[in-house]
């Protein structure tokens, strides 16, 4: 090392020092003229967020690939509408539309609770009976937080299955949206998946057999960056010639190891297996590992009236395995997948209907409630709520609606099945850690959706100089 490097070493050493010593000097001088903080313990203040609406988007109406006249099938137009119903821990609730795009829309419904004091709770869920051409059956789903990702358990695209995905975007900046799709294969690799532009304030629908064709078993993860999106999924079967059912898809849990998908209807499930094509009105659980690792599967299924079994199954990574649930008498069930890695899991019923017909249904999985949740049953037949209680201890709910309660003793390990009022506002506490789900069951078919936990809100916090 040269002389002159050595001295310019030296010189920044010795202004290094010196500049320790001028700070340590400051922060002593701090401590001892105007404040009494100890020292290592600077000040702080507490900073509160500024309270802010809060919103949830619902699916909208059925959706049917033709317009009006019953042509262009590449473009989605309504039939029918839903009932909407809401709840909020503020004071009103206010409902505004989402605009369509070229592809069409659904005409989903922004549920919006605007701030007072503190930032509010809002829910929402939909149920439809829709009887129209070869668009026969009843779907019912939850109003969701806009989300930067969202995994949809469901869907087929074999002859005779239509099923799109919505993308709604309730927020003022445009959404990036990426589709990862996989069935029994593998991961579908198709042009048009990524980077698909949502608008603000407006939805996309996507058919999915634009990138997949002649697959049974589908599973799609939905990605955006910038504004957030609400991902639903519309499935419609027409077997041959004759209607098959329709329902909506709601958003599951992300990959975990423990899954539980509540209040799902078997009913006359042998009688929707006769007929011409009705391979898949067998009902099945639907299993997708993201990782790439096997997982070992004990699906534990249990009912209110304490009955209960297992079933063990093997998923392989990357591709969607369905397990077939055979001679299950009818009734309401709930499942926990308890898996030796992370992943998404739903169930897929079928149902008779009254005209001979079927109807099939899609119960997603739910993630457990925390504290006090508020939430609204939307008028439907046979509307029941299902509580389990994946947790180690006994858990007392309340349900309360307006002046009237009741609570509802769930053991743990157990399920509970109870008729809540449709229509109202309804406020679940002692909840922590439950997972919840609403089924419908009635002669036009079946359907159902996962109750959302209340959602997270900014809390103060504590900055420091």
């Amino acid at each position: 090392m040269s002389s002159s490097t050595a001295r310019r070493w030296a010189l920044r050493g010795t202004a290094t020092a010196v500049a320790v010593v001028v700070a340590a000097g400051t922060i002593a001088a701090a401590h001892t003229i105007g404040t009494s903080t100890p020292p290592g313990h600077p000040a702080g203040r507490t900073v509160t967020p500024v309270p802010a609406a809060a919103e949830r988007v619902c699916a909208g109406s059925a959706l049917r690939l033709a317009d009006a006249s019953g042509a262009d099938a590449t473009q989605a137009s309504t039939v029918g509408t839903p009932a909407v119903a809401t709840a909020t821990t503020g004071d009103r609730v206010d409902r505004s539309d989402l605009a369509g795009s070229s592809t069409g829309g659904s005409d989903p419904t922004l549920l919006t609770a605007p701030p007072d004091d503190t930032t509010p709770q809002v829910a929402g869920s939909t149920y439809q009976r829709v009887s129209d051409g070869d668009l026969v059956g009843v779907g019912a789903a939850s109003c969701d937080d806009p989300s930067q990702s969202t995994w949809l358990v469901g869907g087929s695209t074999e002859t005779g299955r239509t099923t799109l995905v919505t993308l709604s975007n309730p927020t003022d900046v445009n959404a990036t949206v990426d589709l990862d799709v996989w069935d029994a294969d593998g991961q579908v690799s198709a042009p048009g998946t990524t980077g698909i532009v949502v608008a603000p304030n407006a939805q996309k629908v996507v058919p999915l057999s634009g990138f997949v064709t002649d697959q049974g078993s589908t599973v799609v993860h939905v990605t955006s960056s910038g504004g957030q999106v609400v991902a639903h999924m519309q499935e419609t079967i027409v077997r041959t010639l004759t209607p098959g059912g329709y329902d909506v898809v709601s958003g599951g849990a992300a990959p975990s190891r423990t899954q539980v998908v509540p209040a799902v209807v078997l009913d006359g499930a042998d009688e929707a297996q006769r007929g011409e094509d009705t391979a898949d009105a067998v009902p099945v659980v639907r299993l997708f590992v993201p990782g790439d690792v096997s997982a070992r599967v004990t699906l534990g299924i249990t009912t209110a009236d304490g009955g209960g079994t297992t079933v063990d199954a093997t998923a392989e990574p990357g591709v969607v395995t369905d397990v077939p649930l055979d001679e299950f008498p009818d009734g309401r069930y709930s499942f926990t997948v308890d898996s030796t890695v992370p992943l998404v899991a739903a169930v897929r019923t079928t149902s008779p209907t009254e005209d001979g017909r079927s109807d099939l249904g899609w119960f997603a999985s739910a993630e457990p409630l925390t504290g006090s949740t508020v939430t609204a049953v939307a008028a439907g037949d046979g509307a029941r709520m299902t509580l389990v209680n994946p947790t180690r201890s006994d858990a007392t709910v309340r349900i309360r609606s307006g002046d009237d309660s009741r609570r509802v003793t769930v053991p743990s390990g157990s399920t509970a099945t109870v008729s809540v009022p449709s229509a109202q506002q309804l406020t679940l506490s002692g909840a922590r850690g439950i997972v919840a789900g609403v089924s419908y069951s009635g002669t036009d078919g079946i359907a159902g959706f996962p109750v959302r936990p209340s959602t997270e809100v900014s809390s103060p916090v504590r900055v420091y100089p």
